[in-house]
């Protein structure tokens, strides 16, 4: 099962990178992109587990890093790109200083903080990835003070609609006192938009708004 890992690494298995637009929720106009990695045939979170089990993260990330660079200066708008959690070389991602780059870290895991400090440091503005899903919610929101907080799907996909929406709500007024905003993932159906925007959500994602296309987007 190790064998794809190793050929991704040689470039047999080629990587291609797809985008999901992040959308205004007030004017549906698109802000930027996420960019996302993928492989045929194997899940990002299959492959990344195999980085991990190697103990070789850094490479997979630097093979990543190499195909979103081919395409930054294409993309219009914000591009949000995806930092491992244990940040274990900040300098890799120094080429895309000031090309209006967000760095996602997800907090699903534990987080090197060390390295997130030295991404701010670097002047790379940051998002929390997945909020609400691990188990260091305000200990991720105190120490990275991110600009973007991306809600997770388990939170927007949820059925208990008033609880839903109290959160919301909690966080777009947690984002207006720490001065971050707000980005609602998973939106999936036009009642989920709607409480969305009806809660003050600043921005969306999602496949009601734009499934991830492979670039080049045609």
């Amino acid at each position: 099962m190790n064998e794809p890992y190793h050929q991704i690494l040689e470039g047999i298995i080629p990587t291609a990178i797809a985008l999901q637009p992040i959308v205004n929720l007030q004017n549906s106009s698109i802000i930027g992109y996420e960019a996302l990695a993928r492989w045929h045939n194997f899940s990002p979170e299959f492959i990344f587990a195999l980085a991990e089990k190697h103990h070789d993260v850094d490479s997979l990330e630097s093979l990543v890093v190499k195909e979103i660079q081919r395409i930054r200066d294409l993309v219009p708008g914000l591009l949000f790109i995806n930092v491992h959690p244990a940040v274990t070389n900040p300098k890799l991602w120094s080429i895309f200083g000031q090309r209006k780059v967000v760095l996602e870290i997800t907090e699903a895991q534990s987080i090197n903080f060390r390295g997130a400090y030295r991404l701010r440091e670097m002047g790379f503005p940051l998002a929390l990835d997945d909020l609400g899903t691990g188990h260091s919610t305000f200990e991720a929101l105190l120490q990275l003070q991110p600009e973007f907080l991306k809600l997770d799907k388990v939170l927007t996909q949820a059925t208990n609609f008033k609880d839903r929406n109290n959160l919301f709500a909690a966080m777009v007024d947690y984002a207006w006192r720490s001065g971050s905003q707000v980005i609602a993932e998973g939106i999936e159906t036009k009642e989920q938009l709607q409480a969305a925007k009806k809660t003050g959500c600043h921005f969306g994602q999602g496949y009601l708004l734009g499934k991830p296309r492979l670039y080049p987007l045609r």
